[in-house]
């Protein structure tokens, strides 16, 4: 014990050395986060700023929206708040109302800094911070973005426990922004700091490539300096289904008549944070024909759907929803076929993509479905498909028969005037 206190004290001495070291450098100057931070503190502590500001300033951050972030742009959008929407689809109405008619809000976006603020993700992550905004903001990007690495079984088994050390009050001293990339650096700094951390994740960030993409992440290196999203990031990860399962419903269904129609189901199971789905459905075209298809309801609200792509053989379609769906379960589509020949068949998935609301690759398994031959009647004993004198005539002819025999219709295991009485009140079928 007093080993690892030694440990610890030296590891606070070290990072004092070098806080102090940045603050010399630095000059103590504010940040351009704390700045905005001070001179708009009331406005950004305003009930309904704090309403839409999360997603906001997660929307903002993306790379994929950055690049609008232009000075001009900005005051574009400030002219005409609408402009924003086809930029930034995912930014909610609610904002956007703001943008129209408060003009504290006018003020704020107009001022240079925080034009600037805006074009700096990290400084957007900085300001996040400084507001203690109470709706985590940062792990369920994480979340999102490292759903590959979430779903090894190795990660899943350590980084629960990880995630729990590194709340700890003595831990979180540790981890300022300096510490944490020189544990990037040389993972074996973090044994030193915090010695309860399992051998096998400091192996891992040692030589796993996707681990060190993913402790070099500035995001999560924010993440780990704040107890609150580490704890929601714990929470996603205790959540998470192993995969997200995409199928046909029912799997296996006896092939109606020749010119009948049937609807089947793409049904969706073990979900969450759901925005869009894209499915293609083979079928063969020798037994089946395509009819239609509908919208099911596990997505609701506005949907937007880009128009099937038919083929003789394969249908695509594709929608997204503007607010994410948590359902774990619910009905994607129903699809409507004619039976163009009684015939065994398959109804297969293939390109199956589900996205999060950020739209990353959702990871997702696929059940198949088929189209079976309708079992031939035992009344139809001479197995022709109609019931007629032929089967009649069997029957009589194994009168007093014992046996498992075809002309054994009800399954006694004797052919007697039962058997005849069910043929014939089926005959003419």
């Amino acid at each position: 014990m007093i080993c690892i206190l030694l440990k610890r004290l030296f590891a606070l001495f070290i990072l004092g050395g070098c806080l102090v070291y940045a603050t010399k450098v630095s000059g103590q100057e504010l940040s351009l986060a704390e700045q905005v931070f001070q001179k708009y503190h009331e406005l950004l502590q305003r009930e309904d700023i704090q309403a839409v500001l999360p997603d906001v300033l997660i929307e903002l951050k993306k790379p994929k929206n950055q690049p609008f972030l232009t000075t001009e742009t900005i005051n574009a959008v400030l002219d005409d708040p609408d402009l924003l929407k086809p930029l930034i689809p995912d930014v909610s109405e609610a904002f956007i109302t703001l943008l129209k008619e408060d003009t504290d809000i006018q003020t704020l976006l107009s001022d240079p800094d925080v034009q600037t603020l805006l074009q700096d993700p990290e400084a957007i992550d900085e300001l996040a911070s400084l507001l203690k905004i109470e709706s985590p903001i940062l792990a369920p990007l994480i979340f999102d973005r490292y759903q590959t690495l979430f779903q090894r079984e190795d990660i899943r088994e350590l980084l629960p426990d990880v995630l729990t050390i590194l709340k700890h009050p003595e831990t979180q001293a540790l981890l300022q922004p300096a510490t944490i990339k020189l544990v990037a650096e040389d993972p074996d700094l973090l044994k030193t700091i915090v010695p309860e951390i399992e051998d096998r994740f400091i192996t891992l960030l040692k030589e796993d490539a996707d681990v060190k993409v993913f402790i070099n992440d500035p995001d999560l290196q924010m993440l780990l300096q704040n107890p609150a999203e580490i704890d929601e990031l714990a929470r996603l990860l205790s959540v998470q289904s192993p995969l997200i399962v995409v199928s046909i419903v029912p799997a296996s269904l006896e092939s109606p008549g020749v010119g009948e129609q049937f609807s089947i189901t793409v049904d969706i199971a073990n979900a969450q944070n759901v925005a869009g789905y894209q499915v293609s459905l083979q079928f063969d075209s020798e037994a089946l024909k395509y009819i239609s298809w509908e919208q099911g309801t596990y997505f609701l609200g506005d949907i937007f759907t880009v128009p099937a792509i038919i083929g003789t053989d394969a249908i695509t379609l594709a929608s997204t929803v503007q607010t994410a769906v948590d359902a774990a379960q619910g009905t994607l589509l129903t699809i409507t076929f004619e039976v163009v020949a009684v015939k065994a068949s398959t109804l297969s998935l293939s390109e199956v993509i589900l996205s999060s609301r950020i739209g990353t690759a959702l990871f997702v398994t696929t059940e198949d479905g088929e189209i079976v031959e309708p079992a031939t009647p035992a009344w139809d004993v001479n197995k022709d498909g109609v019931i007629n004198i032929l089967d009649l005539t069997l029957v009589a002819a194994n009168f007093g028969q014992t046996g498992d025999i075809p002309a054994d219709v009800n399954g006694d295991n004797v052919v007697n005037i039962l058997d005849l009485t069910l043929v014939a009140s089926h005959f003419g079928e």
